[in-house]
């Protein structure tokens, strides 16, 4: 019996050593950092203009009149809602939700493109086979007359309840506009080309640097650069004196670093996390989950866009290498919030290389100007043309250089994917078709 008192009296030490362990770290503050980074990351993104959300929320589907769109987005609104409302750990939760308007209208015809945001030499591809292009773009006429019509918009923000479960517009079709436009020039329509590539470009920049959320942010810097590409190939083909359509006036210009910050994008990421995350209703979860302390110390794993470290380095054109300061997981504060601990620790890392991106995208398009400037100002020698070039075009953390050959303007890239060197473009007019 005697043996016995003890072990219990062991267990109640035991429960009563763990309890108030749970007790102290459930009843500790929020630290000042994790505070202030919560602050800093709650602050409201706020556009103005047209919201071309709608659009693209819709932009896989043809014949859809305009008086249903606004019932479809309403229709969809409350699908999300519902969808919101249900726990992450609920087995009823559909694996994937459906939009109004898959059940009621057709989508876009499938199609491969020839050419890709990402490729090397979109305008060749197309050259050596135009006609299995075209053939491919005769059913997408009317997907491309709405992906023309997202350059009329000011910026993008998602009116809908944050949650990760629910579907995303389909960024992918916006790669296709980009075969039309190399091919408009293969078969002789430049000037269209031209056009086609100056809207697309305006709405990629609007992606990226007006919207509320890191997937439009990045895929405007792929669309930015891109476009860049096939504008440098097109006008590589194109002579000198060839003008430019009236709407590309201020597309291609080196943006502000301001416009380059992944911030907006990273507060309405963090909505998205956090909205989600408080949704843990596990009948035990209050022993492990702390929702206010998770979300703070989610906000100092996700501020690093949004400091002003961060806006120095931007303005220095320096890589910005977003390196969350998040403390280890076994502090003290952690024994009543392990699993926001955990995911908080889990999550940060994978948004390093974002703002990278959106760095290399400024890059291109003052790579842009620059051949721009030079096909404005001809030399007879590159090397002097780049001399002569203005040096906020030409000098800085990142100057642009000929190629070894002399016939390609080049600038080094901070988010290198694999073995992708500096980013490459030809010079104008140095490959004009007689």
């Amino acid at each position: 019996m005697k043996g016995l008192r003890w072990v219990l009296g062991g267990m109640l030490l035991v429960i009563f050593v763990v309890a108030a362990a749970w007790s102290g770290s459930r009843l500790m503050p929020v630290p000042k950092a994790e505070r202030d980074a919560l602050v800093l990351m709650q602050q409201p993104v706020h556009f103005a203009g047209r919201n071309a959300f709608e659009a693209l929320w819709l932009l896989d589907f043809d014949d859809v009149p305009a008086a249903e769109r606004p019932g479809l987005i309403e229709e969809d609104r409350q699908r999300v809602a519902a969808l919101a409302k249900q726990s992450l750990t609920d087995d009823q939760v559909q694996p994937t939700m459906l939009r109004a308007a898959q059940e009621r209208y057709v989508s876009a015809p499938p199609l491969q493109p020839a050419c890709r945001w990402s490729s090397d030499d979109c305008v060749a591809q197309l050259r050596a086979d135009p006609a299995s292009a075209e053939a491919a773009l005769s059913g997408q006429q009317a997907l491309l007359t709405r992906i023309a019509a997202l350059s009329a918009y000011d910026h993008y923000q998602n009116p809908f309840t944050p949650d990760a479960r629910a579907p995303m517009p389909n960024w992918a079709l916006l790669q296709r506009s980009l075969t039309a436009h190399a091919l408009a020039h293969v078969q002789g329509r430049s000037a269209d080309a031209l056009a086609g590539l100056c809207n697309d470009t305006r709405t990629a920049k609007m992606l990226m640097t007006h919207g509320d959320g890191l997937m439009s942010a990045v895929i405007g810097a792929s669309m930015v650069r891109g476009n860049v590409g096939v504008l440098a190939q097109v006008l590589a083909e194109l002579p000198a004196e060839h003008p430019l359509p009236a709407s590309c006036d201020g597309v291609f210009t080196t943006p502000p670093t301001s416009a380059l910050s992944l911030c907006p994008a990273m507060r309405g990421e963090f909505r998205l996390v956090t909205e989600g995350l408080s949704r843990m209703e596990q009948p035990l979860a209050v022993l492990v989950w702390d929702p206010d302390k998770s979300k703070a110390r989610t906000a100092l794993a996700m501020q690093g866009a949004c400091t002003d470290a961060a806006s120095q380095v931007l303005v220095a054109d320096r890589a910005l290498f977003i390196e969350p300061p998040v403390p280890s997981s076994w502090r003290f504060e952690c024994v009543a919030n392990v699993v926001g601990c955990v995911l908080g620790d889990i999550a940060a890392p994978t948004y390093r290389s974002y703002a990278l991106r959106l760095q290399d995208a400024g890059a291109s398009l003052r790579l842009a100007e620059a051949l721009l400037w030079l096909r404005a100002n001809p030399h007879a020698d590159a090397a002097e043309a780049l001399a002569a070039m203005p040096a906020h075009l030409r000098d800085g953390e990142r100057p642009l250089h000929l190629s070894d050959d002399g016939r390609n303007l080049q600038v080094e890239l901070y988010a290198k994917a694999g073995s992708e060197g500096p980013l490459r473009l030809p010079l104008p007019a140095t490959r004009v078709r007689q």
